[in-house]
């Protein structure tokens, strides 16, 4: 069903990242990661990405199909088999290619998949979601009472930049996100992670500083602070003098944060990074 055609792993070897190849001869892109005493893999559930996003490089792909359940698992039982005697996958992330909650009936079959004892045996709260911001299908996922996580891709508090970098946000306002948002937690009573990439002059100000506080209405409300992989001219990484500010000023402002460790930048397997050269055999919109 998928051959691997490449493998990667950094210099500390943290990461590898492998491509790997179906059987109509289209590619995609997965990654191991090696924490403390766990391995955690970040899986694609779409060949390509129909929502363009200007900071991820798989957005510059345009869109092909969707995985299957099959396919999305099989990614997770790769790198078993990559692992052996060594250990096991215990942490999926869906933060890889693709949108997930725009192929949600496969990618939601496949975590079934990997909840279940036995063959995979992954706990639903080691398992995270990640999404540009689909609204209804957020208000889905909150009505199947899951321990899933959810993380949800901000980047700014403001509309219209969300909108420059972002051209999804155009359809799902940030109001009503984070209405949803809102809604999440009320009914869950869980965390809910907002990815930043921070950018240089773009999102990294004390006015968006002021702005988050102003959207965060919840103690449960967390933002993962990412170091920026640029893939587009326009998109620049904060510098460290820039981050720090920013940081401290989350601590002054008592806005629940982590600074998330950035790893396997050099063999492009870091967040936004993961694309292939397969050219996409159409732009058609992603079934919801």
């Amino acid at each position: 069903m998928m051959k691997s055609i490449k493998l990667e792993t950094t210099n500390d070897n943290s990461t590898t990242k492998v491509l790997l190849q179906f059987d109509d001869s289209l590619q995609i892109e997965s990654v191991l990661m090696k924490y403390r005493d766990w391995y955690s893999t970040c899986v694609s559930v779409m060949v390509g990405c129909p929502l363009g996003c200007k900071i991820c490089a798989t957005g510059k792909m345009g869109f092909s199909r969707n995985l299957t359940a099959e396919e999305i698992t099989g990614q997770v039982e790769f790198w078993n088999d990559y692992l052996k005697e060594k250990g096991r996958v215990s942490r999926v992330v869906f933060m890889g290619m693709g949108e997930p909650f725009l192929n949600w009936e496969e990618t939601y079959q496949a975590i079934k998949i990997l909840n279940k004892p036995g063959k995979f045996n992954i706990a639903q709260r080691h398992i995270t979601i990640s999404t540009a911001g689909i609204i209804p299908k957020i208000y889905e996922f909150i009505d199947l009472n899951t321990q899933i996580n959810l993380a949800i891709s901000l980047h700014s508090p403001f509309q219209n930049k969300r909108e420059e970098i972002m051209p999804i946000a155009k359809q799902y306002p940030l109001t009503e996100l984070m209405k949803a948002a809102g809604h999440y937690v009320k009914k869950t009573d869980r965390k809910l992670f907002f990815e930043y990439a921070l950018m240089y002059k773009f999102n990294d100000t004390f006015e968006d500083i002021d702005q988050i506080k102003k959207i965060f209405g919840s103690k449960l409300f967390h933002l993962n602070v990412i170091i920026l992989n640029p893939v587009d001219k326009q998109c620049k990484p904060s510098g460290m003098g820039r981050r720090e500010t920013f940081i401290r000023a989350l601590e002054k402002n008592k806005i629940s944060y982590t600074v998330r460790r950035s790893i396997g930048k050099e063999i492009n397997a870091s967040c936004g990074q993961l694309a292939t050269q397969t050219a996409p055999l159409s732009h058609l919109e992603a079934q919801s």
